[in-house]
């Protein structure tokens, strides 16, 4: 029986390790695709792009349109400048703040249509539909990984009560869960690193969008790890400390019952009765 309960108990540790790596995975990614972060990392991601690459046609029709967006400002409050088939509407008081600011202002608009567009095909349809998977960083994805977040962690839940239940000394369910967890955890402190291991500087800024957010999630979850160790680890030491402490109190309690047989024995004026050698 306890053969099985270990082979049991190795195989839902193995279930709640993978279970631990999808929560940092999922957390991570739908916590970096919260639209500021996605704005944020795809807007310094195009920005080099456009640097590496040379494209300066934008900056060109800015600086070229510039005087007349100058002059339409001076009685309007935003200005619509098309480009390649794209129209973006800029508001006059970017303008004020001179040609860079109109390019950063372009860029922002082009994200926030991405972000909101509404892509109507389900994850695996879209990739044969949009050859380039601008889906990926939409609300639309976002809520779709945001609700998988849920199941995954209902699903480490269920587990760690597994592991609970199958575990004989119940402080290595917290102990065992909480190493677990720390393990699962450090892979995405450094994910930074692991993503700079390509040489293309555009996959890593493409790649960063998903896991700007992973170190903060990843620090959070290495908390609780750090956490459930600790707590299994004291209520450990504790259960030791109440056992020792129950040997004194009945090495006490026999004492005091000693000594209370000697005073009785003394008010009837009998000697106590010594213990034989």
């Amino acid at each position: 029986m306890g053969a099985i309960r270990g082979v049991f108990l190795v195989l839902v540790a193995a279930l709640l390790f993978l279970s631990f790596l999808s929560l940092n995975l999922l957390w991570s990614v739908s916590s970096s695709l919260e639209y500021e972060h996605v704005e944020k990392e795809a807007s310094v991601m195009l920005k080099n792009f456009m640097s590496e690459m040379g494209l300066t046609n934008l900056t060109e029709v800015v600086r070229q349109n510039y005087p007349a967006i100058q002059a339409y400002c001076i009685n309007n409050s935003e200005y619509v400048l098309s480009y390649e088939g794209y129209t973006i509407t800029i508001p006059c008081s970017a303008v004020s703040q001179g040609e860079e600011a109109i390019v950063e202002e372009w860029i922002k608009d082009s994200i926030h249509g991405i972000y909101y567009a509404q892509y109507d095909c389900n994850f695996i349809d879209c990739f044969d539909k949009y050859p380039v998977p601008l889906f990926l960083i939409s609300e639309q994805y976002y809520k779709l990984l945001a609700d998988k977040v849920y199941f995954s962690l209902v699903a480490c839940l269920v587990l760690f009560a597994l592991v609970f239940l199958l575990v004989e000394k119940k402080a290595n369910a917290f102990i065992l869960s909480g190493i677990l967890l720390i393990v699962a955890s450090l892979p995405f402190v450094k994910i930074d690193y692991l993503l700079s291991l390509p040489s293309e500087r555009m996959i890593f800024d493409l790649l960063w969008i998903f896991f700007s957010q992973s170190f903060y999630v990843s620090i959070k979850l290495l908390i609780i790890g750090v956490a459930l160790l600790a707590f299994g680890i004291l209520v450990d030491i504790f259960k030791i400390g109440f056992f020792i402490s129950k040997l004194f109190s009945r090495s006490k309690k026999k004492e005091k019952e000693k000594e209370e047989e000697k005073r009785e024995a003394i008010k009837k004026g009998k000697k106590p009765k010594k213990k034989s050698k």
